[in-house]
């Protein structure tokens, strides 16, 4: 399924880039057509983080991202590299006690924290003294009013001008003394859109549920996990977030789900949950994919490759994932930690698990001939290979 994200550049004094701001967009639509504050950050950063490049999408700089109240409360920017965000306190917030210890917590944790769409109100005071940017309309804000907090606060906060969208505004915004710069002036927000791989919604409630048990089964998390292409999909790729200070080869859905802990699958999953994300394309490919998995699973089991198993089901997992993004297989596998054998035989490079996933590719498509030549190297009859492709259509019925 498509989706989008709208960025718009944000300049500092010398008109170099300091970052993007990301904004929520559900079309082509160049314009905000959202209702639930939540709903849309948790949108943002699936997109911008599962289904475009994080690093492509900002150039290396800055995301500007909003959030609300309760997101920050709950911890969910920490979920974003530091050294790659701006987190923008929404206006409508309600600067609560709570509100302020985590603000203070993310600062601790080495994040900026900028205040978005700033009016003079008494209540953001001591959020003054903690945000490292404050945004403000200009347009609409009077100079005085801008000139006082400038005055006040230069020494300690940069100010950003927010619907700079003349030349005139520009020239008196940077002699007031405002460091950042954002409006039509400048540009108007890009929308980019990707493809997403969708989740099945009673997947994700399954797997909260067991995360905030008193006793969460890792086994029986991965086990749903590993029956859902867009959540193995989703996993892997955040267990190998560019700020891990090493990367790993992963084994297995289990082994990134327990190198990610309780706590920061919980935040991941919250944010699936909040998206809402529902099954409406692709299903067919997904459960075929699904099939493949487990039918490489089966040959591997059955040929005595049983300490490789795990690679023969991501590689069935995985097959279909370029049609499903509508990406080049190169750049999917470039991102996500597999072994290096099963990298290869995704990128159709000669290996057994290769071989393997030409036998289920030749079963689906009944050429009987290419069976024959290749069914030797597992040493497995005919008449069984069409048994193990039957116990994995079956083992995906279970699944529905």
């Amino acid at each position: 399924m498509e989706v989008y994200v709208g960025r718009q550049p944000i300049f500092d004094r010398y008109n170099n880039i300091l970052g993007y701001e990301l904004l929520y967009r559900r079309s082509m639509n160049n314009f905000y057509e959202g209702n639930d504050a939540d709903r849309d950050t948790a949108e943002v950063i699936n997109n911008a983080f599962f289904v475009m490049h994080f690093e492509d999408l900002t150039e290396g700089k800055k995301a500007f991202i909003n959030f609300t109240e309760a997101m920050i409360v709950q911890n969910v920017p920490l979920l974003l590299p530091k050294e790659m965000l701006i987190i923008e306190i929404l206006e409508q917030s309600n600067i609560t006690q709570e509100l302020i210890e985590s603000c203070l917590q993310l600062k601790k944790a080495g994040y900026k924290i900028a205040l978005d769409d700033f009016i003079f109100d008494e209540k953001f005071e001591t959020l003054l003294d903690i945000v490292d940017i404050v945004k403000i309309e200009f347009p609409n804000v009077s100079l005085f009013d801008q000139r006082q907090l400038i005055h006040r606060y230069k020494n300690k906060i940069s100010f950003l001008a927010e619907k700079v969208e003349t030349r005139e505004e520009y020239d008196l915004a940077l002699n007031m003394g405002y460091e950042y710069f954002q409006g039509y002036f400048f540009s108007k927000p890009v929308i980019l859109k990707g493809k997403d791989i969708p989740v099945l919604n009673t997947n994700i409630i399954r797997v909260i549920n067991e995360l905030y048990s008193l006793d969460p089964d890792f086994n029986r998390i991965s086990h749903i996990i590993e029956s859902d292409l867009g959540l193995s999909y989703k996993i892997l790729k955040v267990s190998n977030k560019v700020y891990f200070e090493a990367r790993y080869e992963i084994k297995s859905i289990r082994h990134a789900i327990v190198r990610l802990g309780i706590s920061e699958l919980k935040r991941w999953f919250n944010i699936l949950l909040v998206k809402d994300i529902q099954i409406v394309e692709n299903r067919d490919l997904i459960k075929n994919s699904l099939t493949r998995a487990k039918f490489m699973e089966l040959i591997a089991l059955e040929s005595n490759n049983k300490q490789d198993f795990l690679d023969y089901f991501m590689v069935g997992m995985f097959s279909s994932i370029d049609t499903l993004l509508n990406r080049d297989m190169e750049s999917i596998v470039e991102e996500l930690p597999f072994t290096e054998q099963v990298k290869d035989a995704l990128l159709g490079k000669p290996n057994i698990i290769h071989s393997a996933l030409t036998v289920v590719l030749d079963h689906e498509f009944i050429r009987l001939e290419q069976l024959d030549m290749i069914n030797p190297i597992f040493n497995i009859s005919q008449s069984r290979f069409m048994e193990l492709y039957i116990q994995a259509i079956h083992w995906v019925k279970t699944l529905e």
